[in-house]
């Protein structure tokens, strides 16, 4: 076999005089073979590109069904984000080096070669930054130019250092996308620098770049391509203490709103007045507030979420990591539509409760949503008082709350409950588990002393079904509480 591209670990063999049928083979690497053999099918002409040790290149993994998913604005998964290849990703050149055992400074990378099931897409100098340096498997965002893969461009390689299964980030997206909401796309993937290994990363977009609002909001899912408005909305990167109360007068209360793409919070502040005048209680004034402000059906949707899951880095529990955006094609001279999108969802089902969020133990999940309505909040000195969406679009009237419980009651029947996720997650254990195997085999080239926490590949065993240290609920516990707290509270039969 041959090398196309001597700094690539991609090799090729054309085989002449190719017997007629199905054809079986296995790889052979310095002396190691395969301890499976492959069959390439009568009709094609090709493999894909197979990974050594890899049995089943593609597979299909169960998917999260959900009968009411009204988004039909994304590109779609595409090739970067078709999870049944697990793609490659392969960096290369000095600056590399450096960077993997130096993470310290952004860096521009000589080259990034993408793999999938039956193409490969290379970038050279990559600028690349790393964040969570308290890790030794550190995070990587990257800017691939401004076109990347198929318009997306700016891309993070995270691992959920606190999630001992290092899943729920990639089960979280998931389920956002099959309820229907904009959300960003996830992928477990492979890395390797210089032909050594760097880890089983989880690829995922942005939420307030540019590069997510153009595919997830201006995508046609057929053709996979973008038509966005030049220039997209305003886009936000929310955090700590960010809520929409109408402060006109004190404009330091929307410091936690990072403007990311536009001139100024005008509109934002615009938003905050429109809700404060919203008679919630007038069913016009809601259609029309939801219909030229603030999309209700995605945010109810995105606060079941983050309910049933205690994502409690996000909105309804800390108002310290979300993302809005507004969307230009749908707002005039003035009214501005926005739409929530959440982000960053390592520390969900059970992860990184504090005691501050979690004032019950054990029994946090069978806790009621109605306990987080209409209260002071304020966790700490910089989380918000209050929850002014929540109050306002979901406890703000019978009818709000009554649509709210629905969409909960409608998640819960159709995926959050033992049986339905349990069935797709169990195909991510036996599809990822061999490369999280191969993720705890080696050394990292960027040492710590120490981390914390350390989790070990027995915990990823462990961890589906049961408690960890500082984590008192396996995965599928947690599950099967909260669904069976709903059911008992709402009567689902």
């Amino acid at each position: 076999m041959t090398r196309e591209v001597d700094v690539d670990p991609l090799y090729k063999y054309k085989l002449l005089n190719a017997p007629t049928g199905k054809i079986t083979y296995k790889y052979i690497v310095n002396g190691e073979e395969e301890n499976f053999t492959r069959t390439l099918d009568g009709i094609s002409t090709s493999t894909y590109y197979d990974f050594f040790g890899r049995e089943e290149t593609l597979k299909k993994l169960e998917k999260f069904q959900y009968p009411d998913n009204n988004w039909n604005r994304s590109i779609g998964a595409t090739k970067l984000f078709n999870d049944t290849y697990i793609p490659t990703i392969h960096f290369s050149g000095e600056n590399t080096e450096l960077f993997f055992h130096n993470p310290g400074t952004s860096r521009k990378l000589e080259r990034v070669t993408f793999y999938f099931k039956d193409s490969r897409t290379s970038f050279t100098k990559v600028p690349a930054t790393a964040k969570n340096k308290n890790f030794e498997k550190f995070q990587i965002r990257l800017q691939l130019g401004t076109k990347g893969i198929k318009g997306r461009y700016l891309l993070k390689l995270r691992n959920g250092s606190e999630d001992p299964l290092n899943l729920r980030q990639t089960i979280y997206g998931n389920i956002n996308q099959a309820i229907g909401i904009p959300s960003i796309h996830s992928i477990m993937v492979r890395v390797y620098y210089n032909e050594k290994p760097a880890g089983f990363y989880t690829l995922q977009e942005e939420a307030y770049s540019e590069s997510f609002v153009k595919a997830e909001f201006y995508g046609e899912s057929v053709d996979h391509t973008i038509d966005a408005p030049n220039p997209v909305g305003d886009t936000f990167d929310c955090s700590t203490g960010a809520d929409f109360e109408y402060q006109p007068r004190n404009m330091s209360f929307y410091d936690p709103f990072a403007l990311k793409i536009g001139d100024n919070k005008d509109k934002l502040i615009a938003l905050t007045k429109a809700l404060d005048e919203l008679d919630t209680t007038d069913e016009e004034a809601v259609a029309y507030f939801d219909k030229y402000w603030f999309d209700i059906e995605t945010f109810h949707k995105a606060m079941c979420m983050e309910y049933l899951t205690a994502d409690w880095d996000g909105y309804w529990y800390f108002t310290s990591n979300f993302a809005l955006y507004q969307d230009p094609r749908q707002s005039t001279d003035s009214t501005y539509k926005f739409y929530f999108i959440t982000q960053d969802h390592d520390e969900t089902f059970g992860v990184g409760l504090s005691e501050t969020t979690n004032t019950v133990g054990y029994d946090f999940p069978k806790q009621s949503y109605k306990t987080m309505l209409n209260k002071v909040w304020h966790g700490d000195e910089y989380d918000a008082f209050h929850r002014t969406l929540v109050d306002k679009l979901i406890a703000g009237s019978p009818e709000l709350q009554l649509r709210f419980e629905r969409t909960l009651i409608s998640i819960v029947k159709n995926i959050f409950n033992p049986v339905a996720f349990t069935k797709v997650v169990d195909s991510y254990y036996e599809r990822y588990r061999p490369d999280v195997q191969w993720d705890y085999s080696f050394t990292r080239p960027y040492r710590r002393s120490s981390q914390n926490p350390d989790w070990r590949y027995k915990d990823f065993l462990a961890g589906f079904e049961n408690p960890l240290p500082g984590l008192p609920w396996g995965l599928y516990e947690w599950v099967t509480l909260r669904a069976e707290a709903i059911k008992k509270e709402f009567c689902i039969t």
